[in-house]
C-alpha cells in the first residue's frame, strides 16, 4: 500500500457503449451511478456519454420507449426534439394519426391526441416520428395558454427557416385547426428577426 497505485483505469465509457442507452440497456442504478460519475448524462428517457451532445436525432430516439412506432412527438415535447424547449415532458405530447391503431396501455408519461396529419406534418428523427418544427409551432400556438410559449414559437420558427408570414400561410391552409383562431391572434403579433 504505501501510497502506491495501481493502474488507472483510463478507457471512457463511451467506447463501449451505445451512443444512447435505452432503458434496461443497464440497471437503473448501473445508470444512475454512471451519470453520478460524470460519464453519462439524463436524456429524455434514456442516457448519453457526456462527451456526446443532444442533438435532434439523440433526443428523439431517447423517446423510443415511450413513443413507440406508432405516436408522433408533438408540441413541446416536439420543441424540445429540435432543441427549441428546455423541458420535452412528462407527460409527453404526443400524436395518434387516425387509423393508427391503439396508443397502447395507458401511460402516465403521455398525452396523447388523435390527430388528422398532413405528409410534410411529420418527420422520422432517430427512428421517432416527430411534428415538423413549422407543425409543432403551430399546435404550440393553438395550445391553451399555460402550453403557450413564445419563444418556444420563435425558436421553431428559426429552426424551420421560416418566419411570421409562412406561419400565417400555413395557418391560413387549415381552416379547420382546432384553435386556429388563438393561433392567428397570437401569430399576427409575433415578431421575429
Amino acid at each position: 500500500m504505501c501510497g502506491v497505485r495501481g493502474p488507472r483505469h483510463t478507457r471512457r465509457m463511451h467506447s463501449v457503449l451505445d451512443p444512447l442507452l435505452q432503458p434496461g440497456a443497464l440497471s437503473p442504478a448501473e445508470l444512475r451511478a454512471a451519470a453520478l460519475d460524470g460519464e453519462l448524462y439524463p436524456l429524455g428517457e434514456a442516457f448519453r456519454p457526456i462527451d456526446l451532445p443532444p442533438d435532434p436525432d439523440a433526443r428523439a430516439a431517447s423517446l423510443r420507449a415511450v413513443l413507440g412506432d406508432r405516436l408522433v412527438a408533438a408540441g413541446r415535447t416536439a420543441a424540445w426534439v429540435w432543441g427549441a424547449s428546455h423541458a420535452a415532458g412528462p407527460p409527453y405530447s404526443a400524436w395518434l394519426p387516425p387509423g393508427g391503431g391503439s396508443a397502447g396501455p395507458p401511460d402516465a408519461r403521455l398525452r396523447v391526441r388523435e390527430v388528422l396529419l398532413r405528409d410534410d406534418d411529420v418527420v422520422a428523427r432517430g427512428g421517432v416520428r416527430v411534428a415538423s418544427p413549422l407543425r409543432a409551432a403551430i399546435d404550440l400556438l393553438c395550445a391553451p395558454e399555460p402550453e403557450f410559449d413564445r419563444e418556444v414559437v420563435l425558436r421553431l420558427l428559426r429552426a424551420c427557416g421560416g418566419g411570421r408570414a409562412a406561419l400565417l400561410a400555413e395557418l391560413g391552409a387549415r381552416p379547420r385547426l382546432p384553435g386556429r383562431r388563438i393561433a392567428l391572434r397570437r401569430a399576427q403579433v409575433l415578431v421575429t428577426r
